[in-house]
């Protein structure tokens, strides 16, 4: 954040040559009682030391939003913003040579940076030092999925990675990891630490592909049981979106792995579980789980009003037999959404791209997997590509 604090507080550049230079500021001015918008346009010419913020006025904090200084010359010009308190300068950046058509530019709430003649954000020496890249391929040829709408997990569906070879690790659950079969290869940060910088897919049906982390898993679940369950899981990984065990971020629901036998919906599923600040006996709900669900299907639960996670899971209630008939398996899982790409024309390719500052954190024992959000239950292929990067 950056503020001008007082009647002697301004912002100001200094140029090296008088290639042309447009500057385009915006800010808001707050008292004890307004929130008052400004902004100004400066265009500069000459090398010497120019406002290009002036003071707030008396009693009034100036909060500087966004700053854009466009070299519109032919010849580079070095710039250097500072700011001025009382006659003495603060240099706030360090000298920044801006070629023809190039920008320096700053944001709130996440500094200053470059832009090229093209728009494109620039990559400084000290960024690209010690990075490395890798991408993987992924191809899952499905099975028809349960509804419109209703997500889908392609865990077991042939295709690279492979299928995922269940284990029983019981009510109280496993972790999964990289080290399991089924999900995308991932391999943990040598040094720094592992960014999702790209993902990019494609469907034969429209719809969306999510990318989600799967972190824990329970098996032993008894699907014609209607009463509370106990599970009491185990402490789930590292992987919350903090890289901690609290919970932030982290979600759970229910997984099936052979297909239920209920005639109708199922609306009175709940979880007992411990949010991400350690409270415990919230009560989360699953509003609607479809009758005669098929493998693949995946329905998350509906954490308590104000909730940000699940840090672990103590009990599940059916409520109604899942298993009128057969042999149904639900699972129980712990995930993480990282990155979900919509797909709204079948077999072209669309993206999301997190190149810059600096993607999205992967944490060490990352097990990757692909679920689609359909809009028709045909069987469908889904291939993509992710990208990591170790910074």
């Amino acid at each position: 954040m950056l503020l001008l604090t007082d009647t002697t507080h301004s912002l100001e550049l200094v140029t090296s040559s008088t290639s042309a230079l447009h500057v385009v500021a915006s800010w808001v001015d707050i008292t004890t009682s307004a929130f008052t918008p400004g902004s100004t346009n400066t265009t500069i010419s000459s090398a010497t030391d120019t406002a290009i913020i002036a003071a707030p006025a008396s009693s009034t904090q100036r909060q500087v939003k966004e700053v854009t200084i466009r070299n519109a010359g032919a010849a580079a010009n070095v710039v250097t913003v500072q700011k001025d308190v009382s006659g003495t300068e603060y240099e706030l950046t360090p000298d920044v040579t801006l070629a023809a058509g190039e920008a320096l530019c700053y944001t709130d709430g996440q500094g200053w940076f470059t832009l090229d003649a093209y728009g494109r954000r620039k990559t400084t020496a000290s960024e690209v030092a010690g990075t490395a890249g890798r991408s993987v391929s992924i191809l899952k040829v499905g099975a028809a999925m349960e509804a419109i709408g209703v997500r889908h997990s392609h865990h077991a569906a042939t295709g690279f990675p492979g299928a995922w070879t269940l284990g029983t690790p019981g009510v109280a659950g496993a972790e999964k990891s990289n080290a399991d079969g089924g999900c995308i290869p991932f391999t943990n940060a040598s040094t720094g630490g592992i960014y999702l910088t790209g993902f990019s897919g494609s469907m034969s049906v429209t719809g969306g592909i999510w990318l989600v982390d799967l972190l824990w898993y329970a098996s032993g679940l008894a699907p014609a049981t209607t009463t509370a369950q106990n599970v009491n899981s185990i402490a789930f990984p590292s992987r919350d979106v903090n890289g901690s065990t609290n919970g932030e971020g982290v979600a759970c629901g229910v997984l099936v792995t052979t297909a239920t036998t209920n005639a109708g919906a199922v609306t009175n599923t709940t979880a007992l579980y411990t949010n991400e600040a350690g409270t415990d006996t919230r009560t989360a709900t699953i509003a609607s789980f479809p009758a005669t669900a098929v493998a693949g299907t995946v329905v998350p639960f509906n954490l308590a009003a104000g909730d940000k996670g699940v840090r672990s899971i103590q009990s599940v209630t059916l409520g109604t037999s899942y298993q009128p008939s057969g042999t149904p398996v639900v699972l129980i899982v712990a995930f993480r959404r990282i990155a979900f790409i919509p797909v709204p024309v079948i077999n072209t390719g669309q993206a999301a791209m997190f190149a810059s500052n600096p993607g999205v954190r992967l944490y060490d024992g990352s097990c990757l997997h692909i679920w689609q959000l359909p809009t028709a239950t045909t069987a469908t292929t889904v291939q993509g590509v992710v990208t990591f990067a170790e910074r």
